[in-house]
């Protein structure tokens, strides 16, 4: 007698808005593909995906309830508004608190055998709204479900023991904000029935070390893509908005680089990559070469190189995106803290080389010198180097088709999607055994 398959209800802030939005709608996807009965349920929707649920659908539409549920936030609002202000010197870097939105009881409401999460920030889902009924699969995009505010830890590895003293917040105070935050998240996942997923090796290790997942059992599955829609594109399928970069190309190597918030965001590592060019500037190699730069408008700021940057602006056609990829001779993630980057992910699947630090999840996906190169981390000379030796040692593409090759072979919808299918029905029914002998 065969196992049922579980239905499942995939959780996710957005279902397009940033790199943990479309790696959790492929995923949401790889598994439909398998005739499973999924759906998500999403804060902003953007696609017109039937099976993608949009909370507002849930929430009531009279006055007494909004007025009720402004007043509501605003109250919750002041006082975490005012436990931030407590900590006026801490990093400029994105954290989270506890608050959440009010779900009106959807995930009761909802059919589903299996909750996934993914990211579920940005005042989405409260923790404490969390099925205790339910097996829960939890794949992580980022540290901040096994720590306390941060979504990096960057070098602090308090996450293994407590929160508290954070050096994000600058704070003195062992019982501070990143501390209760914590206590509550360990309160909280000792009522839940939870399998944790990480997408990279590295990053299963950090929760598997963590205090508050190292109880729970921890899985590998990598994100995936659509080979099908991430491909190399031929000159004849390129999209028209690249006419310029196309002549640009005729003449020079085109070097890729973006991801969302580009310049601004600093764990991205503009700066890191303005240094290797810098270091090309001054060795002369840098006749040949053309930046070309998406997620973000042309700077004001002195850059210092003689390197051309073509600033592309924001991009969200993937048509255009995949078409940049193909045309680029080889991207640079140049990112402090990574994942399993998506960006590195689509690059490979359209047969163009990464450069990136050897960090995160980036050596699950650049094989050093076959696909790409991963240069030592945080050493910008090292960058430029394997910039310098993409451009010089791809003939033929040979990198590139090993590449894709890679991602045809580890990250595809079919190999992901049938990993997490066999964890859903493990997860099922190691529940349903507990709950019978209870």
């Amino acid at each position: 007698m065969t196992n049922k398959t579980p239905k499942v209800l995939s959780v996710c802030t957005s279902d397009s808005n940033g790199g943990a939005a479309r790696a959790a709608y492929r995923i949401h996807q790889s598994i439909k593909k398998l005739d499973t009965e999924c759906k998500m349920l999403v804060k902003n929707k953007s696609s017109m995906d039937s099976d993608v649920i949009d909370l507002h659908n849930y929430v009531p539409k009279n006055l007494i309830y909004k007025a009720f549920d402004w007043i509501r936030n605003k109250i919750k609002n002041k006082y975490q508004h005012y436990q931030w202000r407590c900590y006026p010197n801490r990093e400029d870097v994105f954290m989270s608190d506890l608050r959440g939105t009010d779900i009106n009881g959807v995930l009761r409401k909802l059919n589903y055998d299996i909750l996934h999460l993914h990211w579920i920030n940005q005042r989405f889902i409260p923790l404490k709204k969390l099925p205790m009924d339910k097996p829960i699969v939890w794949t992580l995009h980022d540290s901040w479900p096994f720590c306390g505010v941060c979504h990096y830890f960057a070098d602090c590895n308090r996450y293994e023991s407590e929160c508290g003293d954070c050096p994000l917040l600058h704070s003195s105070k062992k019982k501070d904000l990143s501390y209760k935050v914590w206590k509550t998240k360990m309160q909280t996942y000792k009522q839940l029935d939870l399998h944790i997923v990480a997408p990279s090796q590295w990053l299963g290790l950090c929760a598997k070390h963590s205090s508050l997942f190292g109880q729970f059992p921890v899985s590998v599955i990598p994100n995936c893509i659509d080979t099908d829609v991430f491909y190399p594109q031929n000159n004849n399928k390129i999209s028209p908005r690249w006419d310029a970069i196309e002549k640009i190309k005729a003449e020079k190597k085109i070097v890729l680089y973006g991801a969302m918030n580009a310049l601004k965001d600093k764990r991205k590592g503009f700066k890191n990559l303005l240094a290797a060019l810098q270091m090309i500037d001054k060795i002369g190699a840098n006749n040949n070469i053309q930046l070309v730069v998406f997620g973000s408008d042309k700077t004001g700021l002195n850059l210092n190189t003689k390197i051309p940057i073509e600033y592309v602006g924001y991009l969200t056609n993937t048509d255009e995106i995949v078409s940049l990829y193909s045309l680029s001779d080889v991207m640079v993630v140049p990112s402090l803290d990574e994942n399993l980057s998506c960006a590195i992910m689509e690059s490979l699947s359209c047969q163009t080389p990464v450069v990136a630090f050897n960090i995160g999840g980036n050596s699950d996906m650049i094989d050093h010198q076959i696909n790409g190169y991963l240069a030592k981390e945080h050493d910008d000379s090292d960058l430029a180097r394997g910039i310098l030796w993409c451009l010089a040692n791809n003939e033929g593409n040979h990198l590139g088709i090993a590449g894709r090759k890679k991602v045809i072979e580890k990250f595809s919808p079919e190999v992901v999607g049938k990993q997490y299918l066999d964890l859903y029905t493990e997860a099922y029914e190691e529940f349903k055994s507990k709950k019978k002998h209870r």
